[in-house]
């Protein structure tokens, strides 16, 4: 039995350095986008240096402090994964590399040919918003499971929708503002040092078993309006 399910933003804590830094998965982003602009009726196709993004695997690695955090939330029996937008396939190689395969990884499918990517997103407008290459709304309904909470953390602006779903928040960056401003409840956070700190203080007061849950609740996309204030609409789930 899990204490608790916890989903985590690769960039915020997991990898050593961050997927939007290299222009592997700034391409995966202009694709998604001329792929929906194109009214979503193919996959994208990008012509890339294939060596560059080996190289990017071979130097890459995960946080120093990671491999401790996951042992954390391992003996802690909280069940954890990683959800990114961008080049899922380059994460799940990082993980496995350091021998922590049995992370799921919530991402966009990547079938990788001769100087060629080929991008899929077969979670994009899932629940109906048309936002984000891969939802993490969608995400983290499946990742629930029943009776204990659900955890996220998160640091981008897209982030919000699925941070209104969780039952505990830790955010940083434009997800913590966001959360600021729409009066969302979060604990701010800097480092995934924070969130076992607190984690661990809430398991040991019994505090996590008692948070209120939002089992079985319709929740709805998050945003902000044009005009700051929240704004719900409509899930399709």
């Amino acid at each position: 039995m899990y204490k608790a399910s916890l989903l985590c933003d690769a960039d915020t804590g997991v990898l050593a350095v961050r997927e939007d830094d290299h222009p592997a998965n700034a391409l995966a982003e202009r694709a998604w986008r001329d792929w929906r602009e194109g009214g979503c009726s193919s996959a994208a196709f990008a012509s890339i240096d294939m060596d560059a993004v080996d190289d990017y695997i071979r130097r890459q690695s995960v946080e120093r402090y990671f491999p401790d955090f996951y042992d954390f939330v391992d003996e802690q029996q909280i069940l954890f994964g990683v959800f990114t937008q961008r080049m899922g396939r380059i994460v799940e190689t990082i993980l496995r590399r350091q021998g922590l395969e049995r992370i799921p990884v919530f991402a966009n499918q990547i079938d990788v040919e001769p100087f060629t990517i080929r991008l899929r997103f077969p979670y994009f407008n899932v629940l109906g918003c048309q936002d984000c290459p891969s939802c993490n709304l969608h995400h983290l309904k499946r990742f629930r499971r029943p009776g204990v909470p659900l955890i996220f953390v998160g640091e981008k602006g897209r982030d919000v929708c699925a941070a209104a779903a969780a039952d505990l928040v830790f955010a940083r960056g434009e997800l913590r503002r966001r959360c600021e401003e729409g009066g969302l409840e979060h604990h701010a956070i800097h480092n995934l040092r924070d969130v076992e700190r607190m984690l661990e203080r809430l398991i040991l007061t019994g505090e996590l078993e008692r948070l209120p849950r939002k089992d079985g609740a319709d929740v709805k996309p998050f945003r902000l309006g044009a005009n700051g204030c929240p704004d719900a609409r409509e899930s399709r789930s």
